[in-house]
């Protein structure tokens, strides 16, 4: 069954950044040292890094080749020429041609023709209603409140393109009603969805657009806020959505390029686009602008991609904060995940830039190939298990190579309570930083990856269980620690790490119990002594997402250490091996699929 919360958009969390400049490093193992006694003293901090521009992904290349913005997505002004029409409580009037006003206890305002129309004043009952053939149409408005009490308050049956202008400094408001009566009522089998015409308060048949430095305030009490049956665009603007389904729905594409857009639905996913009649597009893209989103059901959902390359989102969400059914990349920008069953989810998954926080109550990162013949998606869980296969390869996890993951540059963190990490194929980090809060349970791990975890570049540091946990590849080009305690640690030990000189390479308090320790940096060097610690206090620093730096830790516990002379060190053991590899898999479990 899908998974339904009430969910309430939390604050943006300031990230405080330290950007250091890290140096390369050649990369080797070494085996594990026990070791013990006491850390008195010590400065510095962890030396933790972002790289918002940096990146092996072109994140707009594909969706750059369908986006255009026209000369007709920017035109917010409008000449005395324009039909002006002011709405009177239950009726219109217009000066200007191309529009009509039709009175039977329920007010249209119909416009036929092509060009430019100014609509202000209040209309009690009733519905602006577009059918200009193939023209162009140019919406502001200015000052408006539309209520329509059975129907949706702007329909635009147009067969060419709207663009609709919030004029500067006006409030404008559309509310409908809890039932429809002039449509056909369609619902969809699988989702239940309804599809007739119109579903939503604002209703277009073509491609919208909304531009201008006003504002716009939608309820939608039937179905959707927004509709758009082509192309969505918000290009700037104030709009706060209030819906029982879908906020806006896109059938081909929805792109944000600026403006403020707050969303919030009972039911539905806040941003939704579909490939309906087109199999190239169902695309989402967030070039700019302030998005926030408290939906039932998934944040932002595509049939094909997902791609955001700047802006701020904000998310809090009943399924998944971030939902492609092909690729969903993050290139910029800045992604705050308070609430969501899972975080990022799409058949590849590229974080390729800017900064994005997430709490995600199963998997944070997923990569999964979509759904089974009956229509649920394979999933591992903890009440399935189909036996453990020992260390090494996995045993029980099918491989997809479709599914990725790939890490090259930005800010990552994860709280996670399944799978931090998890693809059903490979999983690669060539740079960035990215920090994990893994699974407190032996059920799941901070990484996980049905195919190779390779570790090429930038830093890592991911924490969790040690029963199911799973480590890079021998084959990475990047040196990795992995430290497994032999009981757990309590949520907010710290954990350290410094070389033999005494340089502090990591600080950081787990928020979780664990017992299993990831670390990867550039600055961990061939021929190098690395020595862990666990507990003690750090004072007089800062601390970001539980990194430290710029203190003093004291009372510290020497756990073990190790000199690299391979890519992968180990101090502590792992389930009683020294050995490197992945633990056995376990069946697959599944969870009912959206």
């Amino acid at each position: 069954m899908k998974r339904k919360f009430y969910r309430t958009i939390a604050g943006m969390a300031i990230l405080s950044m330290i950007a250091l400049m890290l140096t390369g490093c050649n990369h080797s193992e070494g085996n594990n040292q026990a070791a013990e006694g006491t850390n008195t003293g010590g400065s510095g901090g962890s030396n933790y890094w972002i790289n918002e521009s940096g990146s092996s992904v072109n994140v707009a290349e594909d969706i750059n080749l369908h986006v255009d913005y026209s000369d007709f997505d920017t035109l917010e002004t409008w000449d005395d020429s324009a039909c002006t029409i002011t709405l009177n409580g239950s009726s219109a009037s217009i000066s200007g041609s191309g529009a009509s006003v039709m009175n039977a206890g329920f007010c249209t305002v119909k416009i036929t023709e092509g060009g430019t129309y100014v609509i202000s004043g209040t209309l009690e009952n009733g519905q602006i209603y577009v059918e200009a053939g193939e023209n162009q149409v140019h919406l502001i408005l200015n000052g408006v409140t539309i209520m329509c009490k059975t129907s949706a308050p702007i329909y635009l049956n147009n067969g060419k393109k709207t663009v609709l202008t919030l004029a500067e400094g006006s409030e404008n408001i559309l509310i409908d009603g809890t039932e429809y009566t002039d449509m056909v009522t369609e619902t969809d089998e699988e989702t239940g969805e309804v599809t007739g015409e119109p579903n939503a308060v604002l209703f277009s048949k073509k491609a919208l657009t909304i531009n201008g430095g006003g504002m716009l305030s939608i309820t939608g009490n039937f179905n959707n806020g927004i509709t758009c049956k082509d192309d969505f665009k918000a290009m700037n603007g104030n709009i706060t959505i209030s819906a029982k389904n879908h906020g806006i729905r896109g059938n081909d594409s929805v792109v944000v390029k600026d403006g403020a857009i707050h969303i919030t639905t009972s039911e539905g996913d806040g941003v939704k686009s579909t490939k309906e009649g087109n199999p190239e597009k169902g695309y989402v893209y967030v070039e700019g602008g302030t998005i926030s989103i408290a939906a039932g059901d998934d944040g932002i959902q595509a049939s094909t991609a997902i791609s955001v390359t700047g802006g701020t989102i904000s998310i809090a969400a009943g399924d998944d904060a971030m939902h492609a059914d092909g690729t969903l990349t993050i290139g910029g920008g800045t992604v705050e995940i308070s609430e969501c069953y899972e975080g990022l989810e799409g058949l590849v998954v590229n974080v390729a830039g800017g900064r994005i926080h997430l709490n995600a109550e199963d998997d944070g990162l997923n990569a999964s190939a979509g759904s089974t013949a009956d229509g649920t998606e394979k999933k591992r869980g903890i009440g399935d298990f189909g036996g453990f296969g020992g260390f090494g390869e996995g045993g029980g996890m099918q491989y997809e190579s479709s599914c990725q993951i790939n890490i090259s540059g930005g800010y990552l963190y994860v709280e996670a309570g399944g799978d931090g990490i998890d693809s059903n194929g490979d999983l690669t980090i060539n740079g960035g930083s990215v920090i994990v809060n893994g699974p407190a349970n032996d059920g799941n791990g901070a990484l996980d990856a049905n195919g190779a975890i390779l570790v090429n570049g930038g830093f890592l540091v991911a924490v969790g269980s040690s029963g199911m946990a799973e480590y890079p590849e021998g084959t990475s080009a990047q040196n990795v620690i992995i430290t497994t305690f032999s009981q757990r640690q309590q949520a907010g030990t710290l954990v350290r790490v410094i070389d033999g000189e005494e340089n502090d390479l990591l600080t950081f308090t787990p928020s979780k119990t664990y017992n299993s320790v990831i670390f990867s940096s550039p600055d961990i060097r061939s021929g190098m002594e690395y020595t862990v610690y666990s507990g003690g206090s750090y004072s007089n620093g800062t601390e970001s997402d539980g990194l430290m730096a710029g203190g003093t830790y004291t009372g510290g516990t020497s756990y073990g250490s190790v000199t690299v002379s391979t890519i992968l060190s180990y101090v502590g053991t792992i389930g009683g091996n020294m050995g490197g590899g992945r633990p056995g898999g376990m069946g697959g479990g599944e969870r009912p699929r959206r």
